[in-house]
């Protein structure tokens, strides 16, 4: 699952409310939904899945890459 075809290389691609990882080296750090995207200055800001709180990821220092969503459940 780690597929280099996933990782974000450009954050022009990255939108409030994406979910992403944030990876460090070959370890995930942390999940949580994007609030704020600078694309110019290579930064987002994100509100951690487990904690709630707002980070500030510099792209440059971290791999990240979008977080699979599962299939939603369909009406029959």
């Amino acid at each position: 699952m780690t597929s280099t075809d996933s990782w974000i290389h450009d954050l022009a691609g990255v939108h409030p409310g994406d979910r992403i990882e944030v990876w460090d080296q070959h370890h995930p750090r942390h999940t949580g939904t994007v609030s704020q995207v600078a694309a110019h200055l290579g930064v987002l800001w994100e509100r951690e899945a487990s904690s709630g709180l707002p980070k500030l990821i510099p792209a440059q220092e971290y791999r990240l890459r979008h977080t699979p969503t599962a299939p939603t459940a369909q009406a029959a």
